[in-house]
């Protein structure tokens, strides 16, 4: 179990009663907008948490002071072994960087823990505040990827889109 603690937020594996907090994000037509998923209904949050809460690479974020969680932080690893970083946050906690903060503690966990010279990042070109917060944390862009698709339209249709793919390299 993972228990990452930063000056305001804990970074911890999911549980059970974390379902409404998740749901004020997960539901959000915000937050899926630039993801692969669209607005998740209870079902899909409460699968989603029980699935999640024995993995050590999908978290939360909690916030300390209010003992609420305020948005979700992680990592997949790629077919070729690249450590790639996600995150989906509360827009109700937008601006007041705690994204940035659970980004830190997790890349910093992250090279501590893990055998790995670079973390990776990747998001569409649209989401601003997603490349931002990248280039914030340190992460350099490294290549533009077009005609990429992650999800597709209600049709069943795929959505193409354009991405951007950022690298963080371990600090020597």
């Amino acid at each position: 179990m993972i228990d990452i603690r930063t000056e305001r937020l804990i970074i911890r594996n999911y549980k059970e009663s974390d379902l409404v907090d998740v749901m004020n994000y997960f539901s959000n037509e915000e937050v899926s907008k630039y993801e692969d998923f669209y607005p998740m209904s209870e079902k899909q949050v409460r699968n989603i948490i029980a699935e999640w809460k024995y993995m050590d690479n999908r978290l939360v974020a909690e916030l300390k002071e209010k003992q609420i969680v305020i948005g979700s932080i992680g990592y997949w690893v790629d077919d070729e072994g690249h450590h790639c970083i996600d995150y989906d946050f509360n827009p109700e906690y937008y601006g007041k960087g705690y994204a940035m903060e659970a980004g830190n503690a997790l890349i910093q966990h992250l090279f501590e823990s893990a055998d790995i010279d670079a973390i990776y990042g990747d998001c569409d070109v649209r989401n601003v505040s997603s490349w931002k917060l990248l280039e914030r944390l340190g992460f350099q862009r490294i290549k533009r990827f077009d005609n990429q698709s992650y999800k597709n339209d209600r049709l069943g249709n795929p959505i193409l889109i354009s991405t951007y793919l950022y690298e963080l390299k371990r600090m020597e």
